[in-house]
């Protein structure tokens, strides 16, 4: 799975730096969304089974805090003192909407309102532009486990769940999922049936809003969180694809998802994206996570498992994060058109940046006893966090006289 990060965040990188064979590398995002269902419904079906049927809602918003707020924040509150002492106050004035935007987690609603295109991203994009998936994230992990703890509640009522039921290791197996209530309901089943029948939704969603509002397709959550649950769908599906799948077959289908996500990341015509054509690079990356229940050394996922992939994997949340606020400082000052050498700093001082943000930062705080034993104090972080955006946010505005509106401009 980290494996899979790298080659996500790596793609989206080189599209950035307009390297050819990369010109649709956006799609790493999609491959990040799936990636993201899967996990965290790994990690809310586990929670389930431990606690006998129910959700600790603390414990896991308050570790979703940890992870990604603090990280975020440093970065928005660096790139908006590097856009005032590094370019003009002009830029700055434009970034303080989007910053407080990125801090709320409404980044992609408030491209969509102010009418951000994507694929624009050479004409003076925002340095924050690439928090709109961070958003669309964040907005799914406040509905998914809800909606997960409302379905173990209805399955687990009339099954008697023991509190001795425990996650039962490789391959995501739950014996919460044997259950069933009295109306002959199983859990795993019936999430499946709630996550195909909304995800279905969702995908025809953006098929419709794609031809007709590209802008709002692109940002919205309702057109992308059928990719969220198509991760989902792999994780509740996962005892029942992992029974029937032989190591042949999945370096099969693992190659195949190797090579939807590659053809999609070469080309991928952006006028049609989202859209149907989404389905390639999302289902490409489902295939490959299926490769992985059944590893064999001529499958992808065995590459993809090796020591460097695996580490890009770990970093790959600062890298998405660092990466896209230096190239946007760097085209804002000197222009977009960079060279080979130009490129070459910018991809190695990514990861440089990267990996201090990681080791000296996102991690001590992500495994910090004291905020992981003290959830409401994790959980604390978010409005500590939005706080000192806004601070600095206004410090800013007050410093060069701006006046630009820091929460009329959200929406």
């Amino acid at each position: 799975m980290q494996g899979l990060r790298a080659l996500a965040v790596l793609v989206v990188v080189l599209n950035h730096l307009h390297v050819p064979g990369f010109l649709a590398g956006y799609v790493g995002v999609d491959v990040f969304f799936v990636i993201s269902g899967y996990v965290i419904t790994h990690m809310l079906l586990r929670d389930g089974a431990r606690r006998g049927g129910t959700i600790g809602f603390l414990n896991f918003y308050a570790k979703r805090a940890r992870r990604i707020v603090p990280s975020a924040t440093l970065i928005i509150v660096v790139t908006i003192i590097a856009i005032f002492e590094l370019t003009s106050f002009l830029r700055g004035a434009r970034l303080l909407p989007d910053a407080t935007a990125s801090s709320l987690f409404l980044a992609n609603t408030h491209f969509i309102a102010t009418g951000t295109e994507y694929a624009d991203a050479g004409s003076g994009p925002s340095p924050l532009q690439h928090y709109w998936s961070l958003a669309i994230e964040e907005q799914f992990y406040l509905a998914w486990p809800l909606v997960m703890a409302l379905t173990m509640l209805v399955v687990a009522k009339g099954a008697g769940f023991a509190k001795s039921e425990r996650f039962a290791g490789a391959g995501g197996l739950t014996k919460l999922g044997r259950f069933t209530n009295g109306a002959g309901f199983t859990l795993r089943p019936t999430l499946l049936a709630v996550l195909v029948t909304v995800a279905a939704a969702s995908y025809i969603h953006s098929i419709v809003l794609t031809s007709s509002n590209l802008t709002a397709a692109y940002y919205s959550p309702l057109t992308r969180f059928w990719e969220l649950m198509l991760g989902c769908i792999l994780a509740v599906a996962e005892p029942y694809i992992a029974r029937r799948l032989s190591p042949t077959v999945a370096t099969i289908v693992g190659w195949a998802g190797f090579v939807a996500v590659a053809a999609s990341v070469a080309k991928m015509p952006y006028d049609m994206f989202p859209g149907w054509i989404a389905a390639v690079p999302a289902l490409g990356a489902a295939a490959i996570i299926v490769a992985g229940l059944a590893p064999s050394k001529a499958s992808p996922s065995f590459i993809l498992s090796m020591r460097l992939p695996r580490y890009v994997g770990d970093i790959s949340y600062s890298l998405y994060l660092v990466h896209w606020p230096i190239m946007a400082v760097v085209a804002a000052r000197y222009g977009h058109d960079f060279s080979v050498l130009t490129k070459i700093v910018l991809f190695l001082g990514s990861f440089l940046g990267a990996m201090v943000l990681y080791h000296a930062f996102e991690d001590p705080i992500r495994r910090s006893r004291f905020l992981e034993t003290r959830p409401w104090a994790g959980l604390a972080i978010i409005p500590a966090c939005i706080a000192i955006v806004f601070a600095v946010a206004a410090f800013e505005r007050h410093r060069w006289a701006i006046d630009v509106p820091l929460v009329q401009n959200l929406f």
